[in-house]
């Protein structure tokens, strides 16, 4: 698992997700919207309420510092708080149970002032010690995900209850940013040391808006409102409790068994809604709340062994796929054709279009100077073998993945879309039983590279070390801005020079949501941010 990510074209969950089913809540009639907030134009709030929503897979695990799932990161954001926030429209890191911060010219110390009054919801206060056990036990997990966040960690000094300093043996310029996503929630100093496992099932003690009432596996989780709650982040309209009584997921992995329940009534929220299904909730008593997704630009991930590890083949995919075309037949307008490794809406973001460009005359030269001539069907052969790959997706499989998969073989790459379901995914991908993935991370801050590309960590795609992991390194230990802007841009010029992957397309992601809905917007990183929602 590396970062806040979610599987499927549109990508919104990373390589480990579990996915199970039934339908869910309530719908109504109202104006169309499309925006970043629920209906942001009625008068309230209201108190009170149960909001269901149709989520579009069970995460798993519930442990923010164990999992990037974005079907956890949406159940738990309502959980545990963070020490910042960060503005999805400017990027701005805000206060949250920190109050102020300070950073060391050489980006290795970083001093945090908390708040007072804090408390988790064991009534134990959110202090100097809770930050301390939640980082000291974050940087000992493998370092995938949010403790890749947190590498280098050398202890965190607590000089008294609301003042602590963070420490790295090297630069960190990412650290502040981290400390606004749910992987770095602070939990409380019983939990630091719970086992993994209970605190998978949930068993984890926050600081947020919300508790958790129950998590069944392939079922659904609820989450009850906090009283007493009093701290949120400095972006918050609402300063006190949340308004909603009860927040019900159920795990519907069906597509349309989730516009289903949203259509007829039985969802008010429905999660990642596809590009076909869009238009029945822009008005009709519903709208959509949508955000285009910072991070990697959602990709062909390639494993660097077997017919892959000729980076001739690697160039004629990345030349062989027509953006363009993918997001006008697949797509709607809320989607645009990838023009870098990042998201365009991702700090750093280096634009790469003409690297990007669908040239498949060119992909043809590639592959006949490695050896792969065009076969009688269309697909080439080299030395009786075909030219053939396998694609391995966690079920339900998209129609995008078709859509590309009919792009390849135009220039005579014949890809076998294999869906399986989502653990044997997992333990295939950690295998390298796979030619080609699709690993999308979303993450406002271009470390994102980093986590998926680095030799260093998880390495699924099987590279061999290079340049690329200095260019990586560089970024992460920048003490500057302009010094971590040279070094991304030389690490995405290197990744597609070297077709180390191929970018798609920018997603966006998409809920359904009916109009007595207000107030539900999406944090920075595309999660849901349930504190200010209300219920008409």
């Amino acid at each position: 698992m590396l970062a806040a990510v979610r599987r499927s074209l549109p990508h919104r969950m990373l390589s480990t997700t579990a996915a199970v089913a039934a339908a869910a809540v309530l719908a109504s009639c109202g104006s169309s919207s499309t925006a970043e907030t629920a209906g942001t134009d009625r008068a309230g709030p209201r108190s009170g309420g149960t909001l269901l929503i149709a989520a579009d897979a069970d995460p798993g695990c519930l442990d923010p510092q164990q999992t990037g799932q974005l079907q956890t990161l949406d159940i738990v954001r309502g959980l545990v708080d963070s020490l910042t926030g960060q503005d999805p429209k400017t990027g701005a890191i805000v206060p949250w149970l920190a109050q102020s911060w300070t950073v060391s010219p050489d980006a290795r110390q970083f001093s945090f002032v908390l708040r007072s009054g804090a408390s988790f919801s064991d009534r134990t206060p959110v202090d100097g010690q809770a930050v301390k056990a939640t980082f000291d036990r974050l940087a000992k997990l493998p370092p995938n995900g949010a403790p890749a966040y947190i590498k280098g960690y050398t202890g965190t000094a607590v000089t008294d209850a609301t003042h602590v300093t963070v420490s790295f043996a090297q630069p960190n310029s990412q650290f502040l940013q981290a400390t606004s996503t749910a992987g770095f929630g602070i939990l409380s100093v019983a939990t630091a040391s719970g086992p993994l496992a209970e605190r998978c099932r949930g068993r984890f003690v926050g600081s947020g808006p919300f508790v958790l009432g129950s998590y069944t596996p392939n079922q659904g989780a609820v989450l009850t409102r906090r009283a007493g709650y009093a701290w949120p982040s400095s972006r918050a309209t609402n300063k006190s409790v949340a308004h909603l009584n009860e927040v019900r997921f159920t795990f519907v992995s069906e597509d349309g068994a989730r516009t289903g329940a949203l259509r007829s009534g039985q969802a008010r929220v429905g999660e990642n809604i596809q590009p076909s299904d869009q238009s029945q909730f822009d008005g009709n008593g519903f709208q959509l709340v949508r955000m285009s997704a910072p991070g990697l630009a959602p990709p062909l991930s390639l494993n660097h062994q077997g017919i892959l590890a000729d980076e001739k083949v690697r160039q004629a995919l990345l030349k062989g796929i027509d953006r363009a075309a993918l997001v006008s037949t697949v797509f709607n307008s809320s989607y645009k054709p990838a023009t870098g490794v990042l998201a365009s809406t991702t700090p750093g973001y280096v634009d790469q279009s003409a690297k990007l460009a669908h040239d498949p005359d060119g992909a043809a030269e590639l592959l006949t100077a490695a050896g792969w001539l065009p076969g009688k069907d269309g697909i080439r052969a080299r030395d009786g073998r075909r030219l053939s790959l396998t694609w391995l997706i966690p079920a339900p499989m998209p129609p995008a993945d078709e859509a590309v998969q009919q792009q390849l073989r135009r220039i005579g790459v014949d890809v076998r879309l294999d869906a399986v379901p989502p653990a044997q995914y997992v333990s295939r991908q950690a295998a390298g039983a796979f030619d080609i993935s699709a690993v999308g991370t979303t993450r406002a801050d271009p470390d994102v590279l980093r986590n998926i590309f680095s030799t260093k960590g998880s390495n699924l795609w099987h590279l061999a070390p290079s340049p690329l992991d200095d260019y990586l390194q560089q970024e992460v230990t920048a003490s500057d801005t302009t010094t971590r802007q040279i070094a991304v841009t030389k690490a995405v010029t290197w990744i597609l020079d070297h077709a180390d992957t191929v970018p798609l397309y920018e997603n966006t992601i998409v809920h359904g949501v009916a109009d007595q809905v207000h107030g539900l917007r999406l944090t920075a990183s595309t999660q849901l941010d349930l504190h200010e929602a209300w219920l008409e």
